[in-house]
């Protein structure tokens, strides 16, 4: 890999922030146990695929985050992509709450016992850590995917320009196509 050292200019954070709010994303939560095997999870809209073969994806963690700490010692997470009615959830695990897993329901994963939010999901994937990438101010954490699932067809939970917001329902989606291919 080849590296570049940064230009000697570069934009302000405000900049940055309103930049990069212009772009929507999802929205997950990144879970896995601490050492003393306690849940512990963070909200992060900084989440992607990587690769189909391997099923890789990535998340982009704070280097100062305890999770990342705890995700790197665990050596695995799992992602929790919100689901439509799960804003609470995602400012709750944003924010300095102490413990975000009491009163949030959660369940172990089978194999692993890593913690999966199923009642905020429309999926999850369950990773094992293979690689990170410190960066700025975060860390690139790549992930294989060792199980998960697509849970219900409910539309995810969005961010953009610094708000939450849903995908269209279907049938709004399906009105909008068919009225384009009338008008033209």
């Amino acid at each position: 890999m080849t590296e570049t050292p940064l230009p000697q200019q570069v934009v302000d954070p405000e900049t940055f922030r309103s930049i990069m709010s212009a772009f929507p994303s999802g929205v997950t939560v990144v879970t896995t146990l601490d050492s003393a095997g306690a849940p512990v999870g963070v909200t992060c809209s900084a989440a992607c695929s990587v690769s189909q073969e391997p099923p890789l994806l990535l998340v982009c963690l704070h280097r100062a985050s305890s999770v990342l700490a705890a995700l790197v010692e665990r050596g695995g997470f799992v992602v929790n992509f919100l689901r439509d009615n799960s804003a609470e959830t995602s400012a709750l695990f944003a924010s300095r709450t102490g413990d975000r897993f009491a009163s949030v329901p959660w369940e172990a994963q089978p194999r692993s016992g890593l913690p999966w939010l199923p009642w905020d999901t429309v999926a999850h994937a369950e990773c094992q850590v293979v690689q990170t990438v410190e960066a700025g101010d975060h860390v690139v954490v790549l992930g294989a995917i060792t199980q998960g699932a697509a849970h219900e067809a409910r539309g995810p939970l969005l961010y953009w320009r610094r708000r939450y917001g849903t995908w269209p329902a279907e049938e709004d989606t399906m009105a909008v196509a068919l009225t384009h291919a009338t008008e033209g």
